[in-house]
C-alpha cells in the first residue's frame, strides 16, 4: 500500500523501527527482567520474610503474655457446705459469681535461658535467609547471562549454517551446469546434493535450538514465553582471568549458599540447646484481676459488681511428660547433624566442580584460539581454491572441501565461545566470586 502523506509515512517508519527494536533483547535488559520477575527470587524473598516472623515469635520468651476472658452462667445449682451452728446441723450454699470479667498476665522470669537460645536461633535463621536471597540473585544473574548467550549462539550458528547452505546451493548449480558440459561427474553432483541435504537439516536443528533456548530463558525470567531475539556479541576471555582462583576452602570463601547452610546449622544447634533445657524449672510472675457479680444474674448491673486480684510467682517443673520433650530434643539434634553433613557434601562438590570447570575454561580458551587460526587458514584455502579453479588447477570438489572447513571453523569459534562463557559462569557459581560484571 502506498502512503502519500509524508507525515504518515514517517510515523509508519517510526513504528516499524520501534517494533523491530521491541523484538530484540540485550543482556542488561534480560538481567533486569530476571531480577524483577524471577520466581526463584520471589520465593527466596518470601522465605526471608518467613524467617523474620519466626524470629519475632522467639520474643515471646521475654515478653508478657496477657489474656482476657468473660463468663456468664445461664443456670446454676450451688454446692452446699455443711455446718453446725448451736448444735443444729445446717448448710451454706457456696456462692459462685454469675458474671465474671477477668484479665490474666504472665511474665517469664527464668526458663534456663531457653528463650535466649531460641532468639539466637531466630537470628541465625534470618541471616541464613539473607545469605540465601543474595546467593539466589547472584546465581540468577549468571544463569540469565548463560542462557542469553546460548540463545545468541544459536542465532549466530543459524546465520553460519544459512550462509553455508547458500554456498552449497550455489555449488550445486555450478556442478549441474558443469555436468551438462561433461566437466563434472555424477559423483561430484551426488556429493554436493548430500551436503545440501545435511545443511538443510542443520537449519531445522538451528531453529529448534533457538526456540528451546528462548523457552529456557523465559523460565529464568519468570515468563511463560520469550518472543524477543537476543542481540549482541559473544564475549571473549583470556585464560589469565582464572589464575588467581584457588578453589573453595570454607563457607567464608564467598559462596552464599554455603554461608546460608552454615547459619542454618547454627540455628538448628541453638534450637537444640533451647529444646534440651526442658528439665529446667520455669519461673514466672503471674497476676489476675477479676470483676464479678455474685449478687444477682444481671450482666450490666455495675452496683452489684466487685473486684478481686491475685499476684504471685509461679514455678513449673516438667518432671516427666511421656518422653515428648526428650524426643523433640533428639529430633533437633539430629536435624543439626544432617544439615551439617549436607553442608560438607556441598563443599566437597563445590571443590570438584571448581577444578572441573577451571580445566574446561582453559581448554575452551585454547580451542577458541585454535579455531581462529583455523578460520584464517580456511579462508586462505578457499581463496586459493577459487583462484585454482578459475585457472583449471583445482576442482569444484576441492573448493567445496575448503568451504566446508571454513564453515566448521566458524561454527567451532561460536561453540568455543559459548563453552568458555559457560565454564566461567560455573566457576563463579562454584567459588561465589565475581569474575565478570555481566550485563554492564
Amino acid at each position: 500500500m502506498k502512503i502519500s502523506n509524508p507525515f504518515l509515512a514517517a510515523m509508519s517508519l517510526f513504528l516499524l523501527v520501534n517494533t523491530a527494536k521491541s523484538e530484540e533483547v540485550t543482556l542488561p535488559t534480560a538481567i533486569h527482567d530476571s531480577l524483577q520477575g524471577s520466581l526463584v527470587i520471589q520465593k527466596a524473598e518470601s522465605s526471608l520474610e518467613e524467617s523474620r516472623w519466626k524470629r519475632t515469635g522467639a520474643y515471646s520468651g521475654f515478653l508478657p503474655n496477657i489474656s482476657g476472658g468473660a463468663s456468664y452462667l445461664l443456670d446454676k445449682k450451688y454446692m452446699l457446705l455443711p455446718v453446725t451452728l448451736g448444735g443444729v446441723a445446717s448448710s451454706i450454699p457456696q456462692i459462685v459469681p454469675t458474671s465474671i470479667y477477668s484479665l490474666q498476665a504472665s511474665i517469664p522470669l527464668f526458663d534456663g535461658f531457653s528463650n535466649v537460645e531460641r532468639l539466637k536461633s531466630g537470628n541465625s535463621l534470618v541471616r541464613s535467609a539473607e545469605y540465601e536471597l543474595g546467593w539466589v540473585k547472584f546465581s540468577t544473574i549468571r544463569q540469565t547471562a548463560l542462557q542469553f548467550y546460548k540463545a545468541l549462539a544459536a542465532v549466530l550458528l543459524k546465520e553460519v549454517t544459512s550462509e553455508n547452505l547458500k554456498n552449497l546451493q550455489d555449488h550445486l548449480k555450478d556442478v549441474e551446469a558443469l555436468k551438462k558440459v561433461g566437466v563434472s561427474t555424477q559423483y561430484d553432483l551426488l556429493r554436493v546434493e548430500v551436503q545440501v541435504s545435511e545443511a538443510e537439516s542443520e537449519i531445522l536443528n538451528s531453529d529448534d535450538q533457538i526456540a528451546l533456548a528462548k523457552m529456557k530463558l523465559a523460565e529464568i525470567l519468570g515468563k511463560e514465553s520469550e518472543l524477543r531475539t537476543p542481540t549482541g556479541v559473544l564475549p571473549v576471555f583470556e585464560a589469565s582471568l582464572v589464575d588467581s582462583l584457588n578453589g573453595v576452602s570454607s563457607p567464608e570463601s564467598g559462596r552464599g549458599d554455603l554461608l546460608a547452610m552454615s547459619e542454618r546449622v547454627n540455628s538448628f544447634s541453638q534450637m537444640d540447646s533451647a529444646v534440651s533445657r526442658y528439665w529446667v524449672p520455669r519461673i514466672s510472675l503471674v497476676g489476675q484481676y477479676q470483676y464479678y457479680n455474685n449478687i444477682n444474674s444481671k450482666i450490666l448491673d455495675s452496683s452489684s459488681f466487685s473486684s478481686a486480684y491475685q499476684v504471685g510467682l509461679n514455678l513449673s517443673w516438667n518432671i516427666f511428660d511421656g518422653l515428648n520433650s526428650t524426643a523433640h530434643a533428639g529430633e533437633s539434634s539430629q536435624q543439626a547433624i544432617q544439615l551439617e553433613k549436607t553442608m560438607q557434601i556441598a563443599r566437597l562438590k563445590a571443590s570438584t566442580e571448581f577444578e572441573s570447570w577451571k580445566r574446561k575454561f582453559l581448554y575452551f580458551c585454547k580451542v577458541y584460539r585454535s579455531r581462529l587460526n583455523d578460520q584464517s587458514r580456511s579462508a586462505e584455502a578457499v581463496r586459493l581454491a577459487k583462484e585454482g579453479r578459475r585457472a583449471g588447477a583445482r576442482t569444484s570438489s576441492e573448493l567445496l572441501d575448503a568451504e566446508l572447513d571454513l564453515f566448521r571453523a566458524r561454527a567451532g569459534i561460536v561453540n568455543a565461545q559459548i563453552g568458555m562463557i559457560e565454564s566461567l559462569i560455573q566457576l563463579e557459581l562454584s567459588t561465589g566470586k565475581t569474575l565478570v560484571n555481566w550485563g554492564a
